[in-house]
């Protein structure tokens, strides 16, 4: 058997199935069923579809094709791991550098990967045994959060005893190595024909749950039930101080910042007041001293001593404005969230403005009167960031829709056309694909490389894809979104879209499965599903340097898993210590979950279409395949998804690039776990470099043998 004609000989798929659950299993993952339905919500609706189908089939598609390609043509050579795939892919000594690449992404998303991981197997057991059942304030699930994933400061996961999160990391990270211990196909394999199905029918249950969910009652905003808990004495107190003119603002404040926070521990302390059962949207602890908190309760305090002047008004826009004009404030309030992320004067100036034009519908001069009223507190003499902030809250109040299903689904599908002019939304429908096909991590070009010599890629890989979208699309777009409009309402739904993928999934959605019938089941069976997601891609995220170090240095399974588990150990612990604000996982997430994927996939495709050659890749792809690759794909894989990468690439060292220089320069802790990054791809260098001259001895003693 020559050298350039062997297949391997080692590990192999059990079945066709087997490796399509497999891949789609690596590319079925948390992204899918919580960071996808806030992409779609927070960039244009249905409308980012447009760009987010248009990638998956000039980016992810050409990228996977290239990706299952390479590895099978790299595994008939007798190499399964990313470098040695490189190797043979590009007849050049440097080549098998590049692949070192292959091995650092996965390796270092599995370190803080498994950490997540662990939260959502926790999460299913503190549903099931009933821990959280904390009431229906988002604020709670916040704080237990936070307290049990160590986010409040580093260290404090072992701090008074070491926490139950290290535990269920402990646990997590065991299974995962069990499987990979198991191997290819008894182990990923045989779990991924059992977990992906499970996680469908999962997902297809909680979605149903969703989709015939009743409609929810609108509840009252907080400042308006603000009167009914506080003691009447202190209420009467404070509207006494804000109608006398000699009251200093400062004592003011103190006693109305007071009121709020006595309100705020009320409710904090009791889920099942008659104010909770009520449905009383109830602000973060930290609120009570902020601006827009005194701001909102002063327009209570001041409309109850002017005949309710704020709320006649109030309902006069619920009940005047038209359907068209609630639609187009609720758009407003989402692009105002995002103007106060950037901090833009301008824009929020712009917004605000604009909120104006909408009220003016009901006779300017119940907006000038409105004005008049509210420019009495506190002396507001002039129209500024006081009324800023109560018009934002009307607008709110306005623009909220009956919290049914059908409004619910129109929250997240309805389309924004006008976001399709904002690079920014084609490079976030870029970023959702690369993350939800898995391409760019380096697990296809190794688990194709299992294949056989003339076993299908095409369909097969095309195959894997359609089911990740499926579960993206169809399942995840159906349950996150959706169910928090419904339970929670525009306002608070906006800020979870805002927000990070942690705080939808691990405080918003437990909120809302509070509110739902026989929520506790449906909360265990929904992080159930997503701790199968997630492990099914971990795993894939080993496979590859487990097929580096047997094939590179020889080892027994054993000592192989043994090796990998001390590296990635080492690496996780860092995201376990510091995980005040997931400093460590976020650092790490930024350098190799996003820049080093893009990374990677920009030098797949430009060696499968420059380095291979497109003819000869193509042909190496529609050989043995069910389904051919159209012949206009070769344009596109030689120039448009190249140009497509380069061009992300680029934006990102122009715009991102200096700040998260500062940021590793302003911070100890991010210079750490950069300085654990560059240390460690200098030692899979190292490691490919002997890994390198053993396939050259090997090689050399081969030929000697014929």
């Amino acid at each position: 058997m020559s050298a350039n004609d062997k297949c391997n000989q080692g590990e192999a798929w059990g079945s066709r199935f087997g490796v399509i659950l497999a891949v789609a299993g690596s590319a079925v993952g948390l992204g899918n069923f919580l960071r996808f339905p806030g992409q779609v919500a927070a960039n244009g609706g249905g409308a980012f579809m447009v760009p987010y189908f248009i990638c998956f089939i000039l980016v992810g598609i050409p990228i996977c094709w290239a990706e299952w390609t390479m590895g099978r043509y790299g595994g008939r050579h007798g190499f399964n791991s990313v470098p040695g795939i490189f190797s043979v892919l590009w007849r050049h000594p440097l080549s098998k550098y590049f692949g070192a690449l292959g091995l650092l992404i996965p390796i270092v998303i599995y370190m803080y990967y498994v950490y997540i991981e662990s939260w959502c197997l926790a999460y299913a057991w503190y549903y099931l045994s009933g821990e959280l059942d904390l009431g229906r304030n988002p604020a709670v699930y916040g704080a237990f959060f936070s307290q049990f994933t160590g986010m409040e400061a580093h260290g404090s996961v072992f701090k008074d005893g070491i926490k139950p999160v290290f535990w269920f990391f402990c646990i997590t990270f065991l299974i995962n190595f069990y499987f990979i211990y198991r191997g290819l196909t008894r182990g990923i394999e045989t779990f991924c024909k059992y977990a992906i199905p499970l996680l469908i029918i999962a997902a297809v249950v909680v979605a149903f749950r969703v989709l015939t969910l009743p409609e929810q009652p609108i509840p009252k905003p907080w400042q308006t039930v603000l009167p009914t808990v506080i003691n009447q004495d202190q209420w009467q107190a404070i509207q006494q101080l804000a109608m006398n003119p000699q009251t200093r603002p400062a004592e003011l404040k103190q006693q109305v910042e007071n009121s709020i926070a006595d309100y705020l521990a009320h409710q904090l302390k009791s889920a099942d007041t008659q104010i909770a059962q009520e449905n009383v949207l109830v602000p973060p602890a930290g609120f009570a001293k902020t601006e827009a908190a005194y701001a909102l309760a002063m327009v209570e305090i001041r409309s109850g001593q002017q005949s309710n002047a704020y709320r006649i008004w109030l309902e006069k826009a619920k009940e005047e404005l038209d359907q068209e004009t609630k639609l187009a404030l609720r758009a407003l309030e989402k692009e105002a969230l995002q103007a106060d992320k950037s901090n833009s004067v301008e824009h929020q100036e712009k917004i605000h403005r604009q909120r104006l034009v909408y009220f003016s519908k009901l006779t300017l001069d119940s907006v000038d009167q409105l004005a008049a009223n509210l420019a009495l507190v506190n002396g507001a003499e002039r129209f500024g960031h006081f009324k800023a902030l109560v018009l934002r809250s009307a607008a709110l109040e306005v623009a909220e829709l009956p919290r049914n299903v059908s409004n619910g689904l129109g929250y997240m599908w309805n389309p924004d056309f006008e976001k399709l002019k904002d690079p920014a939304v084609w490079l976030a429908a870029a970023g959702q694909i690369f993350f939800s096909l898995s391409v760019g991590f380096g697990v296809i070009l190794t688990y194709a490389s299992y294949l056989k010599r003339d076993d299908d890629v095409v369909l097969s890989g095309l195959t894997a894809s359609v089911t990740n979208e499926f579960c993206e699309v169809c399942l995840g777009g159906l349950v996150a979104i959706p169910a928090t409009f419904i339970f929670l309402g525009t306002a608070l739904t906006m800020e979870a879209v805002a927000g990070s993928t942690f705080g939808l999934g691990f405080n918003t959605l437990p909120t809302v499965f509070a509110g739902m019938p026989d929520g506790r089941w449906y909360g265990a069976l929904w992080f159930m599903l997503l701790f199968l997601a997630a492990i099914t891609s971990s795993l894939s995220m080993l496979q590859p340097a487990i097929a580096f170090l047997e094939e590179g240095f020889g080892l027994k399974r054993r000592s192989s898993v043994a090796a990998l588990g001390l590296m990635t150990l080492s690496g996780a612990l860092l995201v376990v210590y510091f995980s005040g604000n997931a400093v460590a996982l976020s650092t790490m997430d930024d350098w190799i979950g996003t820049v080093g994927i893009f990374l990677l996939a920009t030098i797949e495709v430009i060696v499968f279409a420059w380095v291979l050659g497109v003819d000869k890749g193509m042909d190496e792809a529609n050989r043995g395949s069910d389904l051919l690759i159209p012949k206009a794909f070769r344009f596109v894989f030689k120039f448009i998804t190249p140009a497509f990468l380069l061009v992300i690439l680029g934006s990102w060292l122009v715009q991102s690039l200096p700040a998260k220089i500062e940021a590793v320069r302003a911070q100890p802790e991010v210079l750490l776990i950069v300085l654990y990054l560059v240390i460690s791809l200098i030692f899979l260098v190292l490691m490919v470099s002997l890994a390198g001259e053993n396939w050259r001895r090997k090689a050399i003693h081969e030929e000697g043998d014929v």
